[in-house]
């Protein structure tokens, strides 16, 4: 057993704020679990718009909130990541009430202009906080925990809400809307009450005002690896987004079943996240993506097999979870890795916007496709873009190294955020 090791092995070593933030995370997308697998297939099956049209709003969900992000990613520095995340909370909260009531275009759009406004202020808010709590280089860990917060509240919010809506009925869908909702207040709540300020202590002396936007985009390195989660989102938003509705329309997977496929994939995250995380600190982020390209072409070959064999479905998601796992605790560690404190919260912001752009461009073009009953050219697009990715990191594996340098956590619950 190495040092690392003996020093930060088990629960015990995360500060009582980052679990209770994780459990927060759990209780969120638990509620967001509920509508998240169906969402596609409530706009575009259920109430009629097309998987063209339905794609085009989670796209424009997208743009619109690269937009806010980047506009309000100073705000995380000024006010303080708490703050804002408890805004963008009950913001998200108000969005999913509402949902349901998208049924003609201009409503729907509108609707999801709001959606994405919400969600990608969320991200960088929750991981400027979470990542505060621990030093850079146990930022994996912080990003395996919270990925096991929300996988596992997806998972379980995904049998509830396929439950719920099984058969289709538009009022069951409304009914998981509102009871998403309500689940999303309850986190909001978990976060004020017992959720404390955290300070990085660069930003108590001042260094956080250092950071430009200018000097982040210069720094090749972090371009390098905000190239391979682009790459890597786009493979992620295919399992999130195009999955459910293809196993529903071309394999006759009822939403019970469709589910249950994601809370397996819940399961592996439950079982192996942090553990993996945990191994995966100070390897090569390269291999680390690269090992996903290569698992998630394997994945979505088999998702493409499911009209012909069934089976195929369930070893996708068993293979697709597994890569999963490398890229989870990666994507979050290279930019922790790459950006010095006073720079990070403005890196974490870009890296959400990154995931806008990669999941928003993903799901128009699956929605385009799908809708024209080209299923062969999105998944061997998919799997073309998972070898590329693979490739592109094995390249650079050198480039941009592993450990992030040694740097001491926030202090937490001192005072006011800045």
């Amino acid at each position: 057993m190495t040092a690392y090791d003996r020093d930060n092995h088990g629960w015990r070593s995360y500060p009582r704020g980052l679990l209770v933030l994780a459990l927060a995370t759990f209780v969120l997308f638990l509620a967001r679990g509920m509508v998240l697998p169906f969402l596609m297939i409530y706009f575009a099956q259920i109430v009629g718009l097309g998987e063209s049209l339905a794609g085009a709003g989670i796209a424009l969900s997208s743009v619109v909130g690269v937009v806010a992000t980047l506009a309000l990613a100073r705000t995380i520095d000024r006010y303080g990541a708490r703050r804002i995340l408890l805004l963008a909370v009950l913001a998200m909260a108000a969005v999913h009430a509402t949902l349901w009531l998208g049924r003609s275009p201009g409503l729907f759009f509108c609707l999801m202009s709001l959606f994405g406004i919400a969600i990608n202020v969320y991200w960088p808010a929750s991981d400027t906080l979470a990542t505060a709590f621990l030093p850079p280089e146990r930022a994996g860990e912080v990003f395996g925990l919270q990925r096991v917060a929300n996988a596992l509240g997806l998972g379980l919010g995904g049998l509830l809400g396929g439950w719920l809506v099984t058969g289709g009925d538009p009022a069951a869908y409304r009914t998981s809307f509102l009871a998403s909702s309500a689940g999303i207040l309850c986190a909001a709540l978990l976060i004020w009450w017992l959720v404390p300020p955290v300070h990085r202590r660069s930003a108590m002396d001042g260094t956080a005002l250092q950071g430009d936007w200018r000097g982040l985009l210069t720094d090749r390195r972090f371009l390098a690896s905000q190239l391979l989660l682009l790459l890597g989102v786009a493979g992620f938003t295919q399992f999130q987004v195009s999955v459910p509705p293809f196993l529903r329309e071309e394999a006759g997977f009822r939403e019970r079943t469709i589910g249950a496929l994601f809370a397996v994939n819940t399961l592996v995250v439950l079982l192996a996240q942090v553990p993996v995380a945990r191994w995966t600190t100070g390897r090569p982020f390269g291999h680390l993506f690269a090992a996903t390209g290569i698992g998630w072409a394997i994945a979505y070959a088999s998702f493409a097999l499911t009209p012909q064999t069934a089976a195929a479905a369930s070893i996708g998601v068993l293979i697709y979870s597994l890569a999963e796992l490398l890229f989870m605790p990666a994507s979050g560690a290279v930019v922790v890795a790459l950006s010095p404190s006073y720079q990070r919260a403005r890196a974490l912001a870009f890296a959400s916007v990154v995931w806008a752009i990669g999941w928003g461009g993903a799901a128009w073009i699956a929605g385009v496709l799908l809708e024209r009953q080209l299923a062969h050219l999105l998944w061997s697009g998919t799997v073309a873009v998972m070898l590329g990715l693979a490739v592109l990191a094995a390249r650079l594996t050198a480039f941009l190294g592993g450990q992030p340098s040694t740097e001491q956590p926030a202090s937490a619950g001192l005072g006011r955020e800045s």
